[in-house]
């Protein structure tokens, strides 16, 4: 009786039926592949970690994602589909404005030995991750880049920082941006304040290091004279601060 019923019920599904159910199995399980391992298999060099990570890759929520020393926060994550019909795949990363929570949205793809962002737009709470100077944040807007070995191959864009006030002397957030380009090897993304007088470069080299040089210009006395004892130095063109660091 077994074996008859087993009969009739393969009898009933033809060849074409089969694949169809073997298709849509394939499917459902596409449809449900877990962003933590999709994220894991593109972890190659272990550069991101996360608290934690919930959700499909196609549309997926994580935790305090960390790319090296850069925090990126709490962001919804999916796959995009049409790049993976060229081979890559590319992930949309995006958090919206919320209170006491800003905006940001990139697309961020890579393989062996390269990554790439493109349509960066937004900003990143930095949390002291540029001490000794005080930034508070990392702003974007329309920024890519793209690096290959860790060298810089293709930049453009607008990164910027936000310094908060420095006590009375300087009782406002500063904020400086620049145009992101390759020079040489190394990413370099020259900044200016509003009134000129604020300069900050920044350059990210190959091998993950980081340097960024600010300098105020024009300052009187009775203000560069407080910033002198927050640690800023002396300079030709006016006084300055100094950090580096490692992604």
């Amino acid at each position: 009786m077994i074996g008859r019923w087993i009969f009739i019920r393969d009898a009933r599904l033809s060849r074409t039926t089969k694949i169809v159910l073997g298709l849509l199995a394939l499917v459902a399980l596409v449809a449900m592949f877990p962003l933590r391992v999709a994220l894991g298999a593109a972890n190659g060099e272990g550069s991101l970690s996360a608290r934690e990570v919930a959700g499909t890759v196609w549309s997926g929520q994580v935790g305090n994602l960390q790319a090296g020393s850069l925090p990126l926060g709490n962001l919804d994550v999916g796959l995009r589909p049409l790049p993976l019909l060229t081979g890559t795949a590319e992930f949309a990363l995006n958090r919206p404005a919320m209170p006491g929570q800003p905006q940001f949205h990139a697309y961020a793809r890579g393989g062996e030995g390269w990554a790439a962002l493109r349509d960066t737009n937004g900003e990143l709470p930095l949390s002291g991750a540029m001490s000794p100077l005080p930034v508070r944040a990392l702003s974007f807007a329309d920024f890519a880049v793209e690096l290959r070995g860790g060298r810089c191959v293709a930049a453009s864009g607008t990164l910027g920082i936000a310094i908060p006030a420095l006590g009375p002397t300087l009782p406002a957030e500063t904020f400086m941006s620049g145009p992101a380009r390759c020079e040489g090897d190394a990413l370099f993304v020259p900044m200016k304040g509003p009134s000129g007088t604020e300069t900050l470069a920044f350059r990210l080299e190959p091998d993950g290091k980081w340097r960024a040089d600010l300098v105020l210009t024009g300052l009187p006395v009775e203000v560069s004279a407080p910033l002198l004892d927050m640690g800023f130095t002396g300079r030709p063109e006016g006084i300055g601060l100094s950090a580096n660091g490692s992604l």
